[in-house]
């Protein structure tokens, strides 16, 4: 959940608003993002309450978590294990390298000169993975991803993050999705394969040589269209910007979401269901059926609402918890409180000292 702030003219305020919605990322990847953090038997707990996810309920409970906290939590893993491939080759490839990727990419002009400067600057600080561009007979492109040691990824996590970032990362840069014609997969289908579904749209396919996606080549002509500030405010949100699923702000979460947003300009306010459904032309009834088909229920969007802004005000801004207490929508700070240690599994307060850590 991206979050910037919205100035309001006709009260001079400034609210935080989601930029893009992020979907729920399944519970496999989560657990298994972790998987280098426990081969070196370091404590898993604090970076999952860093996240902003409660370490003693995440191993209990096979539930998807918010992709703004998946997207905090591989980053605490990078930064952990000063590794952005987060113990999951024999070699680690320091934090910090994409982003001096992406400051060289600026002087790229296509995304064909992109994919080319990423698969030479790559081939030059690591020897753990090789990257291939090719184009067929039928004009369909083939970026694929070798592993030196596959074996090191037990649960392929690696394989299919790269393969996240790099589709979605250049249909940023040139400001259109690219559609994927396929996606080829070294190991066996998985049992969670309708979220690979979701995550690649395309034909899909495994027990082949290589991790790759798939594309018409015109691709490789665009332009990239991003500034040089534009990249770095991306970089400032990374990894998050590249969880967010192309098509999801229509969903019925996101239209709650927007609604609630406009509701109140100083803090959260949460209207009943019934008014809800109202503004929503359904009945109260219908609205509980539909949130239960997207997986969600109303009560799951306040609490993710009000933990992502009261994980802001906190950290970011630095406000008491009595202030944010009351822009969140709770009576009393005490209320408040509890809340947040069944999100997060640590206090208001034990969470800010944790973040000072860092």
């Amino acid at each position: 959940m991206a979050l910037y702030l919205y100035y309001r003219k006709k009260t001079h305020q400034f609210l935080l608003f989601k930029e893009q919605y992020i979907a729920t990322i399944a519970h496999h990847h989560v657990i298994s993002c972790l998987h280098g953090i426990r081969q070196r038997k370091l404590d898993s707990s604090v970076l999952l309450a860093r996240a902003g996810i409660n370490p003693a309920k995440i191993w209990l409970t096979p539930h998807r978590i918010q992709g703004d906290q998946v997207a905090r939590l591989y980053r605490s893993v990078q930064q952990e294990l000063d590794d952005e491939f987060m113990g999951f080759t024999n070699q680690p490839v320091k934090y910090g390298i994409f982003e001096l990727f992406c400051e060289i990419s600026i002087h790229c002009k296509t995304l064909g000169d992109l994919l080319e400067k990423m698969i030479n600057f790559y081939s030059l600080i690591t020897n753990t993975m090789e990257i291939d561009l090719s184009i067929d007979q039928k004009n369909i492109a083939k970026l694929g991803f070798y592993f030196a040691h596959p074996e090191l990824d037990p649960d392929d996590f690696l394989a299919q993050y790269l393969l996240v970032i790099w589709h979605r990362f250049p249909s940023w840069y040139i400001e259109e999705r690219i559609r994927l014609k396929g996606v080829s997969f070294s190991h066996k289908v998985p049992s969670y394969i309708d979220e690979l579904k979701i995550m690649f749209p395309g034909t899909l396919s495994f027990g082949e040589l290589s991790n790759s996606i798939s594309f018409d080549a015109k691709y490789l002509k665009k332009p990239l269209v991003r500034t040089h500030q534009e990249v770095k405010k991306f970089l400032a949100h990374h990894p998050a910007n590249i969880m967010a699923v192309p098509g999801d702000e229509t969903t019925l979460e996101s239209k709650i979401e927007r609604e609630i947003m406009d509701e109140e300009p100083s803090k959260l306010y949460f209207p009943k269901i019934s008014i809800l459904a109202n503004k929503l032309n359904m009945s109260s009834l219908m609205l509980y059926r539909k949130l239960k088909d997207e997986g969600t229920s109303y009560q799951k969007i306040k609490d993710d609402m009000r933990r992502e802004l009261a994980i802001n005000k906190l950290v970011t801004e630095k406000l008491s918890v009595e202030e944010v207490s009351e822009l969140v929508g709770f009576a009393e700070p005490r209320s408040f409180t509890r809340a947040f240690k069944q999100w997060t599994g640590l206090t208001p307060r034990s969470y800010c000292k944790y973040q000072s850590l860092k």
